[in-house]
C-alpha cells in the first residue's frame, strides 16, 4: 500500500503543477487584458470567463494534493494531549467524514453535469462556452479527491489495525504534533 500511496501522492503533485501553471497564465493574461485596454481600448475575449473555470477546476484537484500534504484544517486543541492510539482513530474518522462530505460533492457536482448535458448548456458569455467541459474538468478533481480519500481511510485503517500508528501519524495526523512527536 505504501507504494500505491506514493503513486497517488506523485499524481497530486503533477496535477498541482499543471494547475499552477493555469493560476499564471491567469495571472498572465490578465495582466495582458489590463495592458491592452488602457494602451489600446481593446480586450482580450474570454480571460475573465476562462479565468473562472480555471480557478475552480484548480482547486477541485488541489484538494487531493492538499489531503497528503496533511494541510486541511483540523482543530487540534484536544487532539495533541491525546494518545497515539487515540489520535490514529481520530485520523481515520477526519479521513471518514471529509470522504463522506466529498461523495456528496460528487453527486451533487454529477447532477449539475447531467443537467448541463441534458440541456446542452453553454455558458451565457459571447463565447458560448460548452459547460460539460469546465464542469467534467472539476468533477473529475472531486472524484479524484473522494478516491484518494477512500484509498487513505482504507490505507489508515490498515496500519492502525497493524499496530503502525506511527506511520498513521505520518501520513494521516496533524503535522505540527507528528514533529513533537517525532515521527
Amino acid at each position: 500500500m505504501a507504494s500505491l500511496y506514493r503513486i497517488l501522492h506523485g499524481i497530486t503533485r503533477a496535477s498541482v503543477w499543471i494547475f499552477g501553471a493555469g493560476y499564471l497564465l491567469i495571472a498572465l493574461a490578465t495582466t495582458l487584458d489590463v495592458a491592452m485596454r488602457n494602451i489600446w481600448g481593446r480586450s482580450l475575449p474570454g480571460v475573465y470567463e476562462y479565468s473562472g473555470y480555471i480557478f475552480a477546476i484548480a482547486t477541485t484537484w488541489g484538494f487531493a494534493y492538499v489531503l497528503f500534504e496533511r494541510a486541511h484544517v483540523r482543530i487540534d486543541v484536544a487532539y495533541q494531549r491525546l494518545g497515539a492510539g487515540l489520535r490514529a482513530v481520530l485520523d481515520l474518522l477526519s479521513l471518514v467524514a471529509m470522504g463522506a462530505f466529498a461523495a456528496v460533492l460528487c453527486y451533487r457536482a454529477w447532477l449539475t453535469l447531467d443537467d448541463t448535458l441534458l440541456f446542452s448548456a453553454t455558458a451565457r458569455t459571447t463565447l458560448q462556452t460548452p459547460l460539460w467541459i469546465p464542469q467534467s474538468l472539476w468533477l473529475a478533481g472531486l472524484i479524484w479527491f473522494l478516491v484518494c480519500l477512500v484509498f487513505m481511510a482504507v490505507y489508515v485503517a490498515t496500519l492502525i489495525l497493524r499496530g503502525r500508528l506511527a506511520e498513521v501519524s505520518a501520513i494521516a495526523g496533524i503535522p505540527h504534533v507528528t514533529a513533537k512527536d517525532g515521527a
